[in-house]
């Protein structure tokens, strides 16, 4: 019988695009190194830039057509991010929350970006997103699984008025309590109520960036930050499923 597979979905956290990022970590993410600890095969669907609709959607497009799957772990990237689907040319992203438009798909001036933003306000944001983690919870009720938030979710939107509305909207949504904690790794994300994300874990070990990022300018996780996020989401793995 053929080896299981482990089916890691995310953005840059799971898998980069950029020479210099790839060669800086060996071209080796985490998933590589969490598929040798399982032995099983790795199938790493990360993709750099993309958002979380990205990642439900081949969460959706993977059960539908994936066989033998041994352990599915989705890394949830920003939450404002937003994903498009081309029948020609794949996905493409937009982040309206970074002024890059020379570097998105389909640059718009500063008035439409100012009013993507406006109704991307953070409540919005956070019940989008809670449904996003329970509609993949419900899609692997029968198939093994992991989920942890990747980067910030509300990088670039750190002020505290926009945290106590994200706060807020999750304890008092229902969906909150219907999340399994034990599955989520760092539940409930946020540190002001108890929870974390990878980039949590990563300044735990190095406050200053210096030893588990690729650089000052690029604060991906490198070689090393990689090795240790996949040590501990197997910690996770065995602790639920061995």
């Amino acid at each position: 019988m053929s080896r299981k597979k482990l089916i890691a979905i995310g953005c840059s956290y799971t898998k980069m695009s950029r020479k210099k990022s790839l060669a800086a970590i060996g071209n080796r993410h985490w998933p590589e190194y969490l598929a040798e600890k399982l032995d099983m095969n790795c199938v790493n669907l990360g993709a750099a830039g993309q958002g979380n609709e990205y990642i439900l959607s081949k969460l959706i497009d993977t059960v539908l057509s994936e066989k033998n799957i041994g352990l599915v772990v989705l890394m949830w990237s920003e939450w404002i991010r937003q994903d498009f689907q081309d029948p020609a040319n794949g996905w493409y992203f937009f982040h309206p929350h970074k002024d890059k438009s020379r570097k998105e798909r389909y640059p718009i001036d500063l008035k439409s970006r100012n009013s993507i933003l406006q109704y991307n306000d953070p409540y919005n944001l956070t019940m989008k997103s809670l449904r996003y983690f329970l509609m993949s919870q419900m899609l692997l009720k029968d198939i093994p699984y992991l989920m942890i938030q990747g980067t910030s979710p509300l990088q670039n939107m750190n002020e505290k008025t926009a945290f106590k509305l994200v706060i807020a909207a999750m304890v008092e949504s229902k969906i909150f309590n219907e999340i399994n904690p034990d599955q989520f790794i760092g539940w409930p994300i946020l540190k002001q109520i108890g929870g974390y994300t990878v980039g949590d874990i990563l300044n735990k070990i190095d406050p200053e960036q210096k030893e588990l990022r690729i650089s000052k300018d690029d604060t991906h996780p490198n070689a090393e930050g990689h090795k240790i996020i996949s040590q501990e989401i197997y910690n996770a793995y065995e602790k639920i499923y061995t």
